[in-house]
């Protein structure tokens, strides 16, 4: 009797011990639609996870949801954090603008010229931008390397070229600045450009360097114009408000000692290494890269001026006051 008494004492304190041992324990759901492969995920969203998983002795962890598996919309990963259909989305600001508009101010058309400029450029005003994000837990928030204009079959080297093309935009930033070129924007999700490409519906794309090895497009790029005043893309990674007001305050300490600009540069320098990449894949496959000259390069930033106006003159209609004192500032940093 002693000995059965024992042996289920034992058990039981195992189980407590279990029990213990998993106490607040948290895992967080990650979603975004780009592959498992994706560069942000494997350079900069798994070396976060590890990081986070040591800090807490595996008390916090992080469950991946790529390719859409918990939303298949890119513009929808906004929502998803915010409805808690995920604990952490990752996506562009871009895809939603309206939702935006202190960020849309940070990728103005010419306005920087790398991923860490425009990264840095937001975090140095960071108090002004952040009300875009005061529905969710801001983690990161960053700018890729400015995009290029990438063609089938016109290369384009003087603003004239770009009349009548059919050119691929992301957003309502790269669709006016399209539009101010004399082109006829045409908004496609990333994953549909491979195909338009190949079959003519568009002429070309309005992209960063680092979408080639992600979307193969040196198999349909034929042409690639560089020095043309274009916008960096902004990316955003958030968290649900409930998810975060859930964790324990030791796991709030480890993610917060994680979130922020340094996370943003990261993401940053990754997005220009990738770009790099892509511009080695183009040069490699013997695309034709034009650079555009001082004069043509006048042409093409006098005719998207208006664009850069036109997104504060947005921002104030949407209530930010100090739309004009933001642009000035990131202005600043140019």
């Amino acid at each position: 009797m002693k000995r059965a008494a024992a042996g289920l004492a034992g058990l039981l304190s195992l189980a407590i011990a279990a029990t213990t041992g998993t106490a607040g324990a948290t895992e967080l759901k990650v979603s975004h639609f780009m592959s498992p492969m994706h560069h942000m995920q494997a350079r900069v969203l798994e070396p976060m996870a590890a990081k986070l998983a040591e800090a807490t002795g595996d008390e916090l962890t992080f469950r991946f949801f790529p390719s859409g598996e918990l939303s298949k919309s890119p513009a929808a990963q906004w929502k998803t954090a915010l409805t808690g259909v995920t604990d952490i989305a990752f996506g562009l600001p871009g895809y939603t603008t309206e939702n935006f508009p202190r960020t849309m101010l940070a990728v103005s058309p010419g306005l920087f010229e790398t991923a860490a400029d425009a990264t840095n450029a937001i975090w140095d005003d960071i108090d002004d931008i952040a009300p875009d994000y005061e529905r969710a837990r801001l983690l990161a928030l960053w700018g890729s390397e400015p995009a290029v204009l990438m063609t089938r079959n016109k290369p384009v080297s003087t603003l004239a070229d770009v009349k009548g093309l059919k050119i691929r935009t992301a957003d309502q930033i790269s669709a006016a600045i399209i539009e101010a070129w004399g082109g006829t924007p045409v908004p496609l999700p990333a994953s549909e450009i491979y195909s338009a490409m190949d079959t003519g519906v568009i002429d070309g794309l309005f992209i960063d360097p680092s979408g080639v090895p992600s979307f193969r497009l040196d198999e349909v790029v034929n042409h690639v114009t560089l020095g043309l005043p274009t916008p960096s893309s902004a990316f955003f990674l958030v968290m649900n408000q409930n998810a975060w007001n859930g964790l324990t305050e030791t796991q709030k300490a480890a993610l917060d000692g994680l979130r922020g600009r340094q996370l943003s540069l990261d993401s940053a320098a990754s997005y220009a290494e990738e770009a790099e990449h892509g511009m080695d894949i183009l040069k490699k496959a013997g695309k034709d890269i034009i650079t555009l000259g001082a004069e043509a390069q006048a042409a093409f930033a006098d005719a998207t001026r208006p664009v850069a106006d036109k997104l504060v003159t947005e921002a104030e209609g949407r209530g930010v006051a100090n739309a004009a004192d933001i642009a000035a500032a990131l202005g600043s940093k140019k």
